[in-house]
């Protein structure tokens, strides 16, 4: 007996099967959400080095400490993971200098300023994945996949192996003997 021919003897396909197809699909639609987090939760906003010693220049503005600190990029925005080893007053001057000596500029030493303007917090602000470390930040796409992939291959063969109910971690179980007696 085919499957049509089956349908066909239950009465077609009628309200409970259209119900049951709702109730399956239902997860489905949640399902591309979790595999489009990771562009929100991984998100790098703008960020600087963390300047020490900050509260030295109490008479100039943040613009002027973040000049005389950080060098900049040909567009004229400051490098997000390049610092001067001492301050450059005299870019305050002139702005338009640039060092000639490239053996002043370090790498960040004191962490990372993040601008909280668009993402409050992401994984690249929380554990600092920027600059060197920026290839942890887009594993974790990678990692988040390989957590599916195992979850599918263990929670598969379980359910195929034991009673479906039971296979489900308990802190997600819904057992109503209501609802297990229909």
């Amino acid at each position: 007996m085919k499957f049509e021919d089956l349908l066909l003897e239950i009465g077609g396909f009628g309200r409970f099967q259209i119900l049951i197809l709702f109730i399956l699909c239902l997860p489905r639609i949640n399902l591309p959400m979790h595999f489009l987090l990771h562009n929100f939760l991984a998100a790098t906003p703008s960020h600087h080095c963390a300047i020490p010693q900050q509260e030295a220049f109490v008479n100039l503005t943040m613009e002027e400490v973040l000049l005389i600190s950080i060098p900049r990029e040909p567009d004229g925005t400051f490098r997000s993971c390049e610092m001067f080893s001492q301050p450059q007053f005299h870019l305050l001057l002139n702005s338009s200098l640039q060092p000639e000596n490239n053996s002043i500029i370090q790498h960040c030493q004191h962490g990372w300023v993040y601008d909280h303007s668009q993402f409050t917090s992401t994984i690249a602000t929380q554990w600092d994945l920027v600059c060197e470390q920026r290839g942890l930040n887009q594993a974790t796409a990678t990692f988040f996949f390989i957590g599916v992939t195992i979850g599918a291959v263990v929670f598969g063969y379980l359910s195929d192996r034991f009673d479906p109910f039971q296979a489900v971690p308990p802190g997600l179980r819904f057992r109503d003997k209501n609802f297990t007696n229909l």
